[in-house]
């Protein structure tokens, strides 16, 4: 089933590989046809002009467009990379009324607001799951600084994790 119907007003969203949608990316445009079984099945007319067909993955809804989205274009050098669609999920959740919103047991477990408040929704523990206990410790509690009352002790932990990671790599050289 084709995620995009004629009418649908679309965002183009850069994919690695995809020289068109790093080309095109951030335009917006409406989708004027889709085909079906094709590699680019969807015939977008875009506003600045022209027309070109693009992959279910290198489009976005406009409705749903993510205001973390130019954030996650100038984070293109995360090392893991960021799902765009993965970071509206989470914005999504944040706000949803579900079990898990904010405030309840659930969500101060598991996605407590102060791991959570990123503008692009990316939640702390995507970015320090791909470190080392130390770094990723130093990060966490850079991440968090501001948002839980005592940004002081939280930089000086930081600083902690860091002088850690950093004699834990003078020993090694």
């Amino acid at each position: 089933m084709p995620r995009f119907k004629p009418g649908d007003e679309v965002i183009v969203v850069g994919v690695p590989g995809q020289v068109a949608s790093w080309l095109y990316e951030d335009r917006r445009g409406v989708v004027q046809a889709v085909h079906e079984g094709q590699p680019y099945p969807n015939d977008v007319e875009l506003r600045q002009g022209g027309a070109l067909c693009f992959t279910d993955d290198e489009l976005t809804p406009a409705a749903e467009s993510n205001p973390g989205r130019r954030l996650l274009n100038e984070t293109r050098g995360f090392t893991h990379g960021i799902d765009p669609f993965k970071a509206q999920e989470v914005m999504k959740k944040a706000f949803n009324s579900s079990p898990g919103k904010p405030g309840s047991e659930d969500s101060a477990v598991n996605h407590p607001s102060h791991y959570t408040s990123h503008p692009s929704g990316i939640e702390c523990i995507k970015i320090t799951q791909h470190m080392n206990f130390p770094l990723g410790s130093a990060v966490k509690y850079l991440w968090r600084a501001d948002l839980k009352g005592n940004a002081i002790q939280d930089l000086k932990k930081a600083r902690t994790y860091i002088d850690i990671e950093i004699e834990r790599r003078q020993e090694a050289a």
